[in-house]
């Protein structure tokens, strides 16, 4: 299990559908692509591009972050999560 789901599990609603084996794959691709983006962005200085990933990344999910509260502040603190474990990595290893 991944870090940043392993962080998460005690704040998961218990509303949240159970995932097929697919949509779990696209999610954990899609956390690292976004990483991977916000690592790339800071290497060449473009810190309000950040805003974009995470935009975009929130554009995909308004209607269940807009209807339902405890899914809306799960997916804020995974969101926070991934940033600050991008973030920490860059100073890390740069």
């Amino acid at each position: 299990m991944s870090q940043i789901k392993q962080l998460l599990a005690k704040y998961k609603p218990n509303n949240v559908e159970k995932a097929s084996e697919n949509q779990i794959k696209a999610g954990a691709l899609i956390g690292t692509l976004e990483r991977m983006i916000i690592l790339l962005l800071i290497s060449v200085g473009q810190y309000s591009a950040i805003g974009l990933v995470l935009t975009a990344k929130s554009v995909a999910r308004y209607n269940k972050i807009s209807e339902d509260k405890e899914f809306a502040e799960y997916y804020l603190i995974g969101s926070l999560f991934s940033t600050l474990y991008a973030i920490g990595t860059y100073f890390i290893f740069m």
